[in-house]
This record gives structure tokens, C-alpha cells and sequence, in this order.
């Protein structure tokens, strides 16, 4: 069973309980519940019910990507400007050119050789794609101080970087928020930031893996138990493997583009705070036995009314627990209080999708916010009254609150 479809129209994967793709916004599925068929990129109907389909006919439009280099200085030194207008493919070909000004960073002075003599040269030229690769592939020439300035800033000598700054063979973050929501986006949007910056400052592919996690450990990003996880999953997806190192692909620039975005927005609000987290304890949580498994999967195959309650609309970690909590100990009747563990595999086996993690599901049962619904006994749980209440009114037709699943994950 899969919990992703991949979008006709921009190939990214989207979880399977979702009508829109998360990244380019198109409708990928039917919305009559019917009926629910993948759609086919272009068509102007749904070929399972045939119903008429009117926003996916368009597919995202592919849009120039401009790059301005503009340099001012007074005196003995330059005034250029350089205007590029290239696709995302062409972003990706003419990285080793431009590469080194794609990360936003504070503006420098550029220093005159001092054989060279007082002048001012001031260049302004808009080129289009066509214009950039023609037969001999040759780049347009910029002048020779400008060209220097590229050349330091990929060899490992500019110290503009507002994300990163050289500590030997590594890289050492200079921010602590990479605006992940939660712990796992935090190393994700790290890994993806420091592959870009390392090819930026050093010319060549990230080491290893082994690399990128002592990098992590050395920002105090890592989660020594998930990162390996988090590593393959961006290395399948954004990220090429050069001998023994690792470099972005195209898909990865353009998410590291994206990451930039996020980072420079102010209006984006702080992403997950991991760093304010008391160290692990290092004792181990406790682990389902295999008899403890095979019991709750049994529990998941007998039939539960949910009327009017919509699993599909469940988004919270707390509102996941709690229906989980109902169906075991209310209308199943198979315990009388229930461990994250098993709440959890409970439910991804009963409905097949869940859209949060089992750690988001344990920290939601334990956050002192919302003891009116769970109470703990030992390491086990049981839903109040309030609780029980709760989700008796979805089931009747209530609809859910909506809400952001930081809070259940964080503990705030």
C-alpha cells in the first residue's frame, strides 16, 4: 500500500489522501467522492467518471528565471550591470557561472588590482536564453576584476555567506532556524543548504554522508537516530552521487531556491525550535513486541461506525490520537488505556494514511495542553470524558478545528 501519488504535471510526490499536488497546486484527483481516479495531464475531464475538469487543463507555466549583478562603486572602481534571463534548466547549466551570486547575501566592495589604473566601465546588457547558449557555449565576458570576484567566491575565499562560514573541510552554520516546521524539515532544509554552499565555497561534491552528519552534530541539528533516514530520502530526490559525494541535481536547486525563500521571508514565521529541547535522557522508548502487533493489527481489520467523521480531515496529532483512543477502548472495547505505540500503528493500520509521526503522535498525548482530553496511566493513556465527548461530536457531524501541527509536536 502506497501513501504517495506522484503529480502528472510536475512528477512530485503527494500524499495519496490529498485532490491538489502540494507543489505546483494543480488537481491531480477527481473531487467526486465516487469516484477519486488519478487525473491524466491535460485532459479536460476525469476519464473514470467523466466529469469535466476545469483547473488542471493548464500546466504551470515555465518561467524565466532573472539574474541581475549589479555593482556600483565610487572612485577608482567599477559599475556594471549584467542582466540574465534563463530558464530553470539553463540555472542548472550555467551553475559553475552564476552559482556563486544565487544565495542572498550582504553586498561587498570590489578591490581594484593595484596595477590597475583609476577608470569607471559601465556595462548593462539583458541576454535571453537563445542568447546565452549558442554553438561555441561560450558565457558573456564580464571584466576581469568582476571575474575575480566569481573565482574567489567559488574557491572558498568569500565570507559573504549569511548561512555558512568555512571551519577547515567544513562548513559551520552561521543561523540556528533553517524555518523547517518540525525537527525532520529543520535537517532536511540543512542538508540541501549545505550541499549547495559546499560545492559553492570548495568546487566539488560533499564528501560523504558520514560529512554531512557531523556537520549536522557540529550545528546541533542532529538527530542521530532519523538523520541517516532523512539523508537517503533527499539523496533519491534531490541529490546526485558523484563517486563516493554528493551534489544537487536540478530538482535540488530548484528546492534550494525555494529553502532561500523561506529563510529571507520575514513574514514566515520561526520554524521549529529544536534547539530549545532538553538533551534525550537516552533511555530507549519501549518497542511493540511482535505478539503486541499482531494484536493491535487484529483490532484494525473488525468494522467501526465513524459516521459523519471524515478521516481524511484529521490533521492534528491530537486529533489523530484521540479517534484512535475512542475506536480502541470505546467502541472496540480491546483495552481500557493504550500506548502511543500502539495508538499510533493502530490507526496507519486501520486507515492506512496518516499524515503526522508517531513521535508527533507522543508528544501530542503528553503535552500538558491538552491534558483535558488524555490522562496518562504509567506509560499508557485513556481519554477523559472531555475527550470521549469530543470526538462523539465529530462522529455525530461537528466538524474539526483547524489548527498547525506544531503545536502537538513541539510540546508548547
Amino acid at each position: 500500500m502506497s501513501s504517495t501519488v506522484t503529480c502528472p504535471y510536475c512528477s512530485a510526490e503527494t500524499s495519496s489522501e490529498y485532490n491538489f499536488c502540494t507543489a505546483c497546486e494543480l488537481q491531480i484527483k477527481c473531487i467526486d467522492p465516487n469516484c477519486n481516479k488519478m487525473l491524466i495531464a491535460g485532459k479536460a475531464k476525469c476519464f473514470g467518471c467523466g466529469q469535466a475538469i476545469a483547473v488542471t487543463t493548464n500546466q504551470p507555466s515555465s518561467q524565466l528565471n532573472k539574474y541581475v549583478r549589479d555593482v556600483k562603486q565610487n572612485g577608482e572602481n567599477y559599475e556594471e550591470h549584467i542582466e540574465l534571463s534563463v530558464t530553470d534548466h539553463a540555472v542548472s547549466e550555467l551553475a559553475p557561472f552564476i552559482g556563486a551570486e544565487m544565495m542572498p547575501r550582504p553586498s561587498q566592495k570590489l578591490h581594484d588590482p593595484l596595477s590597475q589604473k583609476s577608470s569607471t566601465i559601465a556595462t548593462q546588457k539583458t541576454v535571453s536564453t537563445n542568447e546565452i547558449f549558442t554553438e561555441s557555449q561560450e558565457l558573456p565576458q564580464l571584466p576581469a576584476n568582476a571575474a575575480d570576484e566569481v573565482e574567489d567566491t567559488q574557491t572558498g575565499n568569500d565570507e559573504r555567506s549569511p548561512y555558512f562560514e568555512v571551519d577547515g573541510e567544513f562548513l559551520i552554520a552561521t543561523v540556528k532556524d533553517f524555518k523547517g516546521k518540525t525537527r525532520a524539515d529543520q535537517q532536511r532544509y540543512f542538508i540541501l543548504l549545505y550541499a549547495a554552499a559546499y560545492h559553492r565555497y570548495f568546487k566539488k561534491p560533499v564528501p560523504s554522508k558520514e560529512h554531512f552528519k557531523t556537520a549536522a552534530q557540529k550545528a546541533s541539528v542532529l538527530d542521530p537516530t532519523n538523520f541517516p533516514k532523512y539523508l537517503n530520502q533527499l539523496t533519491r530526490k534531490y541529490l546526485s552521487q558523484i563517486g563516493s559525494g554528493y551534489k544537487l541535481n536540478h530538482d535540488g536547486e530548484k528546492e534550494v531556491k525555494h529553502i532561500i525563500v523561506l529563510m529571507e521571508d520575514e513574514n514566515v514565521d520561526a520554524g521549529f525550535e529544536y534547539w530549545t529541547r532538553s538533551p534525550s535522557s537516552g533511555t530507549k522508548r519501549p518497542r511493540l513486541s511482535n505478539d503486541d502487533k499482531n494484536k493491535v493489527k487484529e483490532w484494525a481489520i473488525e468494522d467501526v461506525n465513524m459516521g459523519e467523521l471524515k478521516v481524511r480531515d484529521i490533521k492534528k496529532a491530537r486529533d489523530y490520537a484521540m479517534v484512535s483512543l475512542w475506536i480502541i477502548i470505546h467502541k472496540l472495547e480491546k483495552a481500557k488505556t493504550v500506548s502511543c505505540s500502539q495508538a499510533y500503528l493502530f490507526f496507519k493500520e486501520k486507515f492506512e494514511t496518516i499524515s503526522v509521526t508517531s513521535q508527533a503522535f507522543r508528544l501530542a498525548m503528553s503535552n500538558s495542553k491538552n491534558t483535558n482530553y488524555f490522562r496518562p496511566s504509567g506509560t499508557q493513556y485513556f481519554l477523559t470524558p472531555e475527550g470521549e465527548r469530543k470526538v462523539e461530536s465529530w462522529v455525530a457531524g461537528e466538524p474539526l478545528e483547524s489548527g498547525n501541527d506544531t503545536e502537538d509536536e513541539t510540546g508548547n
